[in-house]
């Protein structure tokens, strides 16, 4: 039912009004209706289309002619003619049809009346291996299977970037949850300080200070806020509809929860990175040269071209023995370049793309490998900086919880506590920082392996 109606129109799980919009359910309303990942889908159909159109090549063709030509009262011919051609695959002709030709003035060489005939034309050197028909049909197979991989690719490449928008959007918005905390936080300090000012507890200018933490945040929510506004909406360009009808994510809507997930094992993305799009891709391209490269070679070749077909007026009799020898039309072609410029030519430069292609293959696999290094190294790293700043932001929590304290005994001051808290916030929005680029490396290091491909 069209993806489940699009995944319940993207989200299936409500809270309080909020709709959890997950990875799963931005990948597969990417798959389906993203203008990339349908452009390649149509690619794939029409390799399809030009497939069925090469193989016409050998479709048997039907074909009728009736001329007559009369001038002052004499007629010169009345012809008529019908014949069926069935190419086969390997290069040889069959044919077979009448013609019925009657007149005054006819050409010596032909044969009046009606004949029919059976026959066959077929190369003796040039093109008996392969020939223009059947390498345009053997390519487009490969041209086919190739514009698969091409989608493929394509879609390794969109889901990686939306993923990394949507990690992007995930991490403004825990930002503002976090600032918006603060803020009420920071909102019933004011009111604490306020009435203990009142009783004579506290000094004024403690309430100014408790108002000035809240203006620092509520300056935090307005840029975090319209940081948010712009991730939602770069994460909406992912987003698309039947009919190429684009979606807007909702306010209401919210990113989930990252749920524990097994650490990537670099020894398995360098062997999945060995089976890369891309790199298929090549072995595509050096299978089609490599058709190429057997048919120019067709053209060092002399052509030679034998046709034969039986004649007879009666098919009873046409294969007797003695009605056969002396019924039947034969004719041999001979054609060749005395220096085979064109052809060798041709034949080395098809070598030469071959040994280009693969060149370019070597290198792009190098530069795939590395590239999984890479983003292996760097999720490694950020890893290992998130767990690092977890650990400090429990010590600044503590620290800001001990300045509390001691601010309800009278040791401290809410200037002191204020500034803990601002390196509490600090540490908070670092840490979803470092958890957000967490992920998108992870987005990284799947894409340089090709694993979006395979979804």
């Amino acid at each position: 039912m069209k993806l489940l109606f699009l995944i319940s129109m993207f989200f299936s799980v409500s809270v309080y009004g909020q709709k959890i919009f997950t990875e799963t359910e931005l990948i597969a309303v990417v798959r389906q209706f993203h203008p990339v990942a349908r452009q390649a889908m149509l690619e794939v159909r029409i390799a399809e289309a030009d497939l069925t159109a090469s193989r016409g090549a050998f479709d048997p063709v039907i074909s009728f002619s009736n001329s007559r030509k009369d001038f002052d009262g004499t007629n010169y011919y009345n012809q008529q003619w019908s014949a069926l051609t069935i190419p086969t695959w390997y290069g040889i002709d069959l044919y077979g049809g009448s013609e019925t030709l009657r007149g005054d003035r006819i050409n010596p060489e032909e044969t009046k009346g009606t004949i029919s005939y059976l026959g066959l034309s077929a190369p003796l050197l040039q093109n008996v291996l392969i020939d223009k028909r059947r390498a345009a049909v053997q390519q487009a197979k490969i041209l086919s299977a190739q514009s698969i991989i091409v989608r493929r690719a394509a879609l390794n490449d969109i889901i990686a970037e939306a993923l990394d928008a949507y990690w992007d959007w995930w991490e403004q918005y825990r930002q503002l949850q976090v600032i918006r905390a603060s803020l009420n936080n920071a909102k019933t300090r004011f009111v604490m300080v306020k009435t203990m000012y009142q009783l004579g507890d506290r000094p004024a200018i403690d309430t100014l200070e408790a108002m000035t933490q809240i203006q620092l945040f509520e300056q935090l929510e307005t840029e975090t806020d319209m940081l948010l506004q712009k991730s939602r909406m770069q994460l909406s360009l992912y987003l698309w509809k039947e009919n190429n009808l684009t979606y807007a994510l909702p306010p209401e809507a919210i990113p989930a929860v990252p749920g524990e997930t097994n650490p990537p094992i670099l020894e398995s993305l360098l062997a999945e990175a060995k089976l890369h799009p891309l790199l298929l891709e090549y072995d595509y391209r050096l299978q089609g040269l490599g058709i190429e490269k057997r048919l120019k070679f067709q053209s060092l070749l002399p052509e030679v071209t034998a046709r034969y077909n039986v004649i007879a007026r009666d098919f009873s009799k046409a294969f007797n023995a003695a009605y056969f020898d002396n019924n039947f039309r034969f004719g041999l072609a001979l054609s060749m370049p005395l220096r085979l410029s064109e052809g060798r030519g041709t034949y080395q430069s098809a070598r030469l793309k071959i040994e280009q292609t693969r060149v370019a293959q070597v290198a792009k696999q190098v530069s795939i490998l590395n590239k999984v290094n890479q983003y292996y190294i760097e999720w490694l790293q950020t890893t290992r900086q998130h767990q690092q700043q977890q650990s400090l932001l429990l010590n600044y929590f503590a620290l800001q919880k001990g300045e509390e304290i001691k601010f309800a005994n009278g040791e401290s001051s809410l200037f002191l506590i204020n500034a803990r808290e601002a390196r509490t916030i600090e540490g908070q929005r670092k840490e979803l920082t470092l958890a957000a680029k967490i992920q998108q490396a992870g987005v990284r290091l799947r894409w340089a392996a090709g694993s979006f491909s395979n979804l």
